[in-house]
């Protein structure tokens, strides 16, 4: 990752700057590594800043900013000697757009010196495979029980990754509220995800139809609070989520689905493009998959306009 060590930074008032955005990520619920790896970036950012003469922070100009931009796509990484990959250098452009942002908000700068400044997000290499929303209805076509439904629509449904799927507990439906709740989703951040009336009714046919007769199992713990079991009683795990679309992709008897080799994630892939494609606005979208940035949600803009594409 090109991560800078053994950074020294010399005045006091930027040190305490970077232990008040430690402080502030902290807040914002990021885990340690990423909160070390933030403030890691902020102070090689700070220390630059130093070495430049620059000992205001409040009167940093995006001229200087852009200076540093230059500098960080240039520099050796000090983990192998090559220049930083995209990613790496728009990842620390990020962490100075946040710093400026909570400075904004604790009224120390008036004007956010990033608010003009446009840094290049890098396009994902992967393709990402989605199913047409035809194909998403034959798979709930072919499902048999109301395990199965489930499974789609906590994957599909409501867009989530798997580890989310597999440490989703009984507490985090709402089914009343219809919401569902992330307690921890990627760099531990909580979020809230609304059920649709098909969804939430999905869930509940699963809940109280289906999932107590799984609880006889061999695997079942007393208390257990995982929602999704699978036959022996326990919680089910991400081998076993992707087995049961295994099983939905062969019953479907399309050859064109089971071409497309997908896993659960690539359900995730496909409601979000399914979302753009019926014009819910990107940043709903970006708020609905748990994406810290928006410029991750706008790589489906990008399916979305190729598969309209295709069908031209």
């Amino acid at each position: 990752m090109g991560r800078p060590k053994n950074i020294i930074v010399v005045n006091e008032n930027y040190r305490e700057l970077a232990e008040s955005f430690y402080r502030y990520i902290l807040r914002l619920g990021y885990n340690a590594k990423g909160r070390k790896a933030r403030k890691n970036y902020l102070c090689e950012f700070l220390q630059w800043m130093e070495q430049q003469g620059y000992t205001k922070i409040e009167k940093t100009t995006a001229s200087q900013i852009t200076n540093y931009y230059q500098y960080i796509s240039e520099r050796p990484s000090k983990k192998d000697g090559g220049i930083l990959s995209q990613k790496t250098t728009h990842s620390h452009m990020r962490i100075i757009r946040d710093l400026f942002i909570m400075l904004q908000n604790e009224g120390k700068v008036k004007i956010n010196p990033c608010s003009t400044l446009k840094f290049p997000y890098p396009q994902a290499r992967e393709e990402r495979t989605v199913l047409d929303q035809e194909e998403i209805k034959r798979l709930y076509k072919a499902s048999e029980t109301a395990q199965e439904r489930a499974i789609l629509s906590l994957s599909y449904g409501c867009g989530l990754r798997v580890g989310e799927l597999v440490n989703c507990n009984i507490e985090d439906i709402r089914l009343r509220e219809k919401i569902i709740i992330i307690p921890k989703g990627k760099g531990n951040k909580r979020r809230v995800v609304p059920l649709s009336n098909g969804v939430a009714k999905d869930l509940a046919d699963y809940y109280y139809n289906e999932r107590e007769d799984l609880t006889k199992g061999r695997d079942y713990k007393p208390n257990e609070s995982a929602f999704m079991l699978h036959s022996r009683g326990g919680r089910m795990r991400k081998g076993t989520y992707n087995k049961h679309l295994k099983i939905l992709v062969e019953r479907t008897e399309n050859q064109e689905i089971k071409e497309k080799q997908i896993t659960i994630h690539n359900l995730r892939h496909s409601i979000a493009t399914h979302l753009l494609e019926q014009g819910i606005p990107v940043e709903q979208v970006r708020m609905f998959l748990g994406h810290s940035q928006l410029e991750t949600t706008q790589i489906y803009t990008h399916i979305s306009r190729k598969q309209l594409e295709n069908l031209i």
